[in-house]
């Protein structure tokens, strides 16, 4: 219970002030607890951060795979996993979800420059894997994605839009207006669904 307080006031820290200006005795205060019993808990300031990216990270990106596993839980037929499939893409456009995405990338940036940091964001990359695929395997099983569609391609497909999509503004080659990206979302969420009507009238 200490160590998650002093993580949450550590990773607020880094959001408030960014690393360069991180200070352990706010850390200790806004944990409300000493320097000294935070430093049992952590070998030195570089480890405490190291941690708190960590903690974050984690965070983001089992929070963001409880998002879009979520509506594929219910999910019988191919008409509940186009349902999902929309709920999937609406949800996928707030801009929290953004907030959340550069988040994880500047946690990812940071990790690759610290081993302890590095190995704990591999770790939390693959809980959250694991909860996606146990929330795919049953529409394999089902048989409720499309021929050749096997359930890593449709989950890391669904991956790279989910977490990848970051809003990119300005005039530029891949400039696009909202109504497009979702067309095209929506065109590529039916294309991975089995088609229910006969092959001739495809």
């Amino acid at each position: 219970m200490t160590r998650n307080k002093i993580l949450e006031a550590s990773a607020h820290e880094i959001e408030l002030n960014g690393l360069t200006q991180f200070r352990v005795k706010r850390v200790a205060f806004e944990a409300n607890i000493s320097v000294a019993l935070l430093y049992s808990y952590f070998d030195d300031r570089e480890d405490l951060i190291a941690a708190a990216v960590v903690h974050r990270f984690r965070q983001v990106l089992v929070g963001l795979a409880e998002i879009f596993t979520t509506p594929l839980r219910s999910v019988e037929t191919t008409d509940d996993l186009r349902g999902a499939l929309e709920i999937m893409i609406a949800d996928a456009q707030l801009p929290l979800r953004t907030d959340a995405r550069v988040l994880r990338i500047e946690s990812m940036s940071f990790a690759s420059h610290n081993p302890a940091a590095s190995l704990g964001i591999a770790a939390a990359k693959s809980e959250a894997s694991d909860l996606i695929m146990e929330s795919v395997q049953p529409l394999v099983e089902k048989g409720l994605l499309a021929r050749g569609m096997s359930g890593v391609a449709f989950a890391r497909i669904w991956y790279a839009l989910f977490f990848g999509q970051i809003a990119v503004e300005g005039e530029h080659a891949l400039a696009i207006n909202d109504d497009d990206w979702l067309m095209a979302l929506h065109v590529i969420a039916d294309s991975m669904v089995r088609s229910d009507q006969p092959a001739a009238m495809r």
